[in-house]
């Protein structure tokens, strides 16, 4: 999401803007042109002509619902469970079939008295107070879906208990700045019974969630240059579905040359750490055909997460989808100001604390994250719909506590204007359950909206899901797709639409989207991807003395527009030792081809900027002779900038992002 004006709603501003990108595209106009709202470009926001500049720059627009989430049901067709499962299989060695796999998989919400002894079972670790738990939190043990461990969903593909492909997802968006990884590539299975309407006691969801390896990771995320081109050609007019279908099912099965395919064992876990991959369950599968005897206890809406683990090769060789906590997901008793468990206690005086200023730091739900981090001991093994086990404020309350007055104390150093309540409901929204039930107080009522703080809030979900076994009539492919949520059309995949136009368009220098290009002797430096105005992140910038030479590596200007003056966003922090003066930025350049080193290219005061918001800022009119030398033929490769702040000391901190030359 991007700010907006007026009282328009932002999703309404969105249809409207890509609306008129959608038949501006193909025409031959400049960018002054450009008038999407049928007034001036200033009417739009700052990000919102960028956006639509990079666009129309595009050789064709990007379709969000044939590059980043595909649901054609033609398309889909050419994915089954059972292939995937094969081919884990084949690539383990070991001696399973894909009726084993699943019923393995599903076996793990049974006790193991009553398993089938393929396993790990749910009550493999019993802790004081329940059942069965997993990372030392407790967990629903056994779990209805548990019965899928006796069905065989392959033996007629058109039974209720057989599973159909409704979803294939690119989240080259959730790539890190550095390309340690190309994102994840996700493909979503779905109960045939919950295609029924009105079934919805008889729904059950298997998501598999590849983080793909990036094989030159040297180049960062440049590396991943030829996944963003496949996923972006998917959306050329010129491409029948039938080209489509079979280049989807390429990459997800034998992979782009030089890269493993999507489906890999290494993809889904085997690997630990936050980039690992992971096999998510979105279960509520609760009927009498499912209820055993005794039956089991009330089934609510229920997400878990399981890692895919392989040892071993010949007749020892082994394959186990293995519970795991859920990710970004802390359990809801960490925020209770009552509990002694250490791992409470840790994170109430110091883990949460940590993470407020990241939390705080974006205006955008897309860009909310928890970093630095937190342990992985205090994610929960489970996360529910229900409002109480995985509700935050339930837990959190609404008195007097440390941890609220912690949270106030790092808003106040901030100057930001957040509460305690909208750090803790961001927090929510990066939780299962909370992104998938968005609530917003302690009841647990969905009538209750999340305050994000944010001009938007989270958009509805379709309920508790994101996407659905529903089928509509699909108006851009033709044929049936299935039906997506309210949060991914208004919310989602706008923002990914804007990460994958600002990759293929955009300078990586210039967008400060490489860690470790731009160098400081004197400031310390980060990218951060939380304050962006462009791309996935921008340049943090802490000032412990009073001038700071920022200076960029050695960049070429192919490919770029180039005009009279050198622009940045950048973004003063609210909270200043010396308010009535903040101090001023200057930048020089150099051009050493052209007989150009350390040119004073503009200086600009930063006292009377607008702080705690991003702000164009521009400097003097370049020379001509400058100018000339930046769109030379052939372009120069050896451009340096250098922003130099003379400011307070510890004023910061300060971000830059969106380097560009514009008249």
């Amino acid at each position: 999401m991007r700010p907006h004006v007026g009282s328009a709603p932002a999703g309404a501003l969105r249809r409207a803007r890509r609306a008129a990108l959608v038949s501006l595209a193909m025409l031959p106009v400049s960018c002054a042109d450009l008038s999407p709202t049928g007034g001036d470009p200033a009417d739009l926001a700052e990000g919102d002509v960028a956006s639509a500049a990079q666009e129309l720059s595009l050789a064709f627009p990007i379709e969000g619902r044939k590059s980043l989430v595909v649901t054609n049901a033609d398309i889909l067709s050419a994915f089954t469970l059972k292939d995937v499962l094969q081919q884990l299989i084949d690539q383990a060695g070991v001696s399973l079939t894909p009726l084993q796999l699943f019923q393995q998989l599903m076996d793990t919400n049974r006790k193991a008295a009553d398993g089938l002894g393929l396993g790990p079972n749910c009550d493999d670790v019993v802790i004081p107070g329940s059942d069965g738990s997993i990372n030392g939190w407790p967990i629903d043990c056994p779990r209805a879906v548990g019965f899928e461990a006796d069905r065989d969903p392959f033996a007629d593909e058109t039974a209720d208990n057989a599973y159909v492909a409704t979803t294939l997802s690119n989240r080259f968006d959730l790539a890190p700045p550095d390309g340690a990884n190309c994102g994840e590539y996700r493909v979503v299975f779905a109960r045939r019974s919950g295609m029924t309407p009105g079934a919805f006691q008889l729904r059950n969801f298997i998501i598999f969630e590849a983080r793909l390896p990036n094989p030159t990771p040297s180049l960062g995320r440049e590396g991943c240059r030829p996944i963003v081109d496949f996923w972006y050609g998917l959306s050329d007019p010129s491409k029948s579905l039938a080209t489509r279908k079979d280049a989807l099912h390429d990459f997800y099965f034998d992979g782009l040359p030089g890269f493993e395919p999507v489906i890999h064992i290494d993809h889904y876990g085997q690997n630990t750490g936050p980039f690992g991959g992971q096999i998510r369950t979105n279960e509520f599968l609760f009927a009498p055909e499912v209820v055993g005897d005794p039956p089991v206890p009330f089934t609510t809406w229920n997400l878990r997460e399981f890692r895919l683990l392989h040892s071993g090769s010949g007749t020892s060789a082994t394959l186990v989808a293995t519970p795991s906590f859920v990710k970004d997901t802390p359990a809801a008793p960490l925020f209770d100001p009552a509990s002694t468990d250490a791992r409470a206690v840790t994170f109430r005086s110091t883990s949460f604390p940590s993470l407020v200023e990241r939390l705080a730091a974006a205006d955008d739900i897309n860009r909310f994250a928890f970093e630095p981090g937190y342990p992985t001991t205090m994610n929960a093994g489970e996360s529910q719909m229900i409002g109480l086990q995985n509700n935050y404020f339930a837990t959190f309350g609404s008195g007097t506590s440390a941890l609220r007055t912690s949270i106030q104390n790092k808003l106040t150093a901030m100057g930001s204007t957040l509460t305690p309540d909208q750090i803790v409901g961001r927090a929510f929204s990066l939780s299962c359950s909370g992104c998938h039930e968005p609530i917003g107080d302690a009841t647990g009522s969905p009538t209750v909206e999340l305050d994000l703080g944010t001009t938007d809030t989270l958009a509805k979900t379709a309920p508790f899901v994101q996407t659905t076994e529903q089928l509509e009539s699909d108006p851009i492919e033709g044929g049936q797709r299935f039906a997506i949520s309210e949060a991914l059309t208004e919310v989602f995949i706008p923002f990914r639409e804007d990460v994958m136009a600002d990759f293929l368009l955009n300078n990586p220098i210039l967008g400060f989207e490489k860690p470790g290009a731009w160098t400081s002797t004197q400031a310390q430096l980060s990218v951060h991807t939380g304050r962006v105005v462009e791309g996935i992140s921008s340049l943090q910038i802490l000032t412990p003395g009073t001038f700071h030479a920022i200076v960029s590596p050695n960049f070429s200007t192919a490919g770029l527009t180039i005009g009279d003056k050198i622009t940045v966003d950048l973004f003063v922090s609210p909270a200043q030792p010396n308010p009535s003066w903040v101090g001023n930025l200057e930048v020089l350049i150099s051009i050493p081809s052209a007989g150009i080193n350390n040119q004073w290219a503009g200086n600009v005061p930063l006292t009377p900027i607008t702080r705690g918001s991003f702000q164009r800022i521009q400097f003097a009119s370049l020379p001509t002779a400058t100018k000339n030398a930046l769109s030379a033929t052939p372009r120069p490769t050896d451009v340096k900038l250098q922003f130099n702040f003379n400011v307070t000391s510890d004023s910061g901190p300060y971000y830059l992002d969106n380097v560009r030359f514009e008249n």
